[in-house]
């Protein structure tokens, strides 16, 4: 008989924290390591059909051509990484589904979207947990979080019935930069589930539902005792009733430890009510947000802004167009932090610099430019990715071959012609790293005051 398996949410719930604790130092041997990712714009020359941009390859001979088109890198910190949910604000008249341990309420469908509704965001940034539908009813009531509005354990009830269990709050600074509309940010933390760590310990009872309420229940008469039966400790309730129904049962302390529950309703009058009692997730609802609401996404942001300029070096021209962006892990330095080790700066030129000597002419955007006696039989071409007339420094990418000193530098399109004086390389070891993400796009300009924000999200 073949085996069964499963790989669960949680491990992509543990990829999301490894990625959201990054950059970190780890010791490999005697060598200290240091994880990072950077952002990088590349390709400036059109496509083929300029209005419509390449499908990306994972080709060898496509990745290093990525590679050679690079002209900058920006790192991604932590503070602009954000596990992120899908978005879903609460709507009046809508039935949510609500909690139930013993149902796969993290399961997504063929698109990766949650197969049941079971959590919201309200008009004021905070998330809530359904924990009651009362039995199957739209929701008419939204929740909010201030104090005196909310029950036991910060349960909100209203006239619909519905129990919402107040989860987070998504904060103003993760707000702009997260939250669009289709993703919100969850916050992650260290709560890694640990019975130990709450006193919700494996589980906390933190409502009973009512599923139906029977009839002839008077409390003047006779004391409702709700007794509730499991594995844990501690939890208590009363029952609320209304012309001998109960309508309710009110969670006076959630208890701990709790794997499983039943409740036994017992009174000398009435008869024939039922509820359930489902236990929380270990540690309690609202202890490891990122695992209960089924995080699978990570978002990163990254800014470029003009010309990304740093102790008077401008990283990025303003005048060109591009058409590629993407992310880089583990990228090698040639200088920085260590010799020949991760990259760690926040932001690399991915160009070679060339100075040339002074002169008539001017070498033109994107054009090729060479060394040799004709473009045909040529010992070294590059891209133009930028000339600056005042240094007369040429920023070049793309490159083939090893620029010769002191010879002749033409512009294939221009005609310009200039004399090399100096070579600068760029800081980092290219075609070295980890290409993780590769997206083709049409062009998009650059301007001296303008800023391009992107928004990437990798699903695990």
């Amino acid at each position: 008989m073949a085996n069964q398996n499963l790989l669960t949410y949680n491990s992509k719930v543990s990829l999301i924290e490894q990625s959201y604790y990054s950059p970190v130092s780890v010791i490999v041997g005697s060598t200290e390591v240091i994880n990072t990712t950077y952002c990088f714009i590349s390709r400036i020359i059109p496509w083929t059909t300029e209005n419509t941009s390449e499908i990306p390859s994972q080709s060898q001979k496509y990745i290093k051509n990525v590679f050679k088109n690079m002209f900058v890198l920006k790192k991604i910190k932590s503070s602009d990484i954000s596990p992120v949910i899908q978005r879903v604000n609460w709507t009046s008249g809508v039935v949510y589904n609500h909690y139930a341990d013993e149902i796969d309420l993290l399961a997504k469908d063929s698109n990766g979207m949650n197969v049941y509704n079971y959590y919201i965001k309200n008009k004021f940034d905070q998330v809530f947990k359904c924990l009651w539908n009362n039995n199957g009813l739209a929701s008419t009531k939204e929740p909010y979080f201030q104090p005196g509005t909310y029950g036991t354990n910060k349960i909100f009830n209203d006239t619909d019935g519905y129990k919402w269990k107040y989860i987070y709050t998504i904060d103003i600074g993760s707000k702009t930069k997260y939250m669009d509309t289709n993703w919100m940010p969850v916050p992650v933390g260290l709560n890694t589930p640990n019975p130990l760590s709450t006193s919700s310990g494996a589980g906390s009872i933190d409502v009973i539902n009512i599923t139906h309420g029977g009839s002839g229940y008077n409390p003047t008469i006779s004391t409702i005792y709700v007794n509730i039966i499991g594995d844990g400790t501690g939890a208590t309730a009363s029952a609320t009733t209304l012309n001998g129904v109960i309508t309710d049962i009110v969670v006076t302390s959630p208890g701990t430890n709790y794997t499983y529950a039943t409740v036994l309703i017992t009174s000398k009058t009435g008869t024939g009510c039922t509820s359930i009692a489902p236990t929380s997730p270990i540690g309690g609802h609202g202890f490891d947000p990122i695992s209960e609401l089924a995080c699978n996404r990570i978002m990163y942001t990254v800014e470029f802004n003009s010309s990304e300029t740093y102790d008077g070096i401008s990283y990025i021209p303003t005048d060109i167009d591009y058409r590629q962006i993407g992310l880089l892990v583990n990228p090698i330095s040639k200088t920085s932090y260590k010799l020949e080790t991760t990259a760690n700066k926040d932001i690399y030129k991915a160009s070679t610099d060339l100075i040339v000597a002074g002169g008539a002419g001017t070498y033109t955007l994107d054009e090729t430019i060479y060394q040799g006696n004709s473009l045909d039989t040529a010992t070294f071409t590059a891209s133009m990715l930028s000339f600056d007339t005042a240094s007369n420094v040429v920023q070049l990418i793309n490159i083939t071959g090893t620029p010769i000193l002191d010879a002749s530098v033409f512009g294939n399109s221009s005609g310009c012609v200039r004399t090399l004086l100096n070579v600068s390389p760029p800081d980092f070891v290219t075609q070295s790293g980890y290409l993780t993400y590769i997206e083709n796009r049409t062009a998009i300009q650059r301007s001296v005051d303008g800023i391009e924000q992107f928004k990437f999200i990798l699903e695990f």
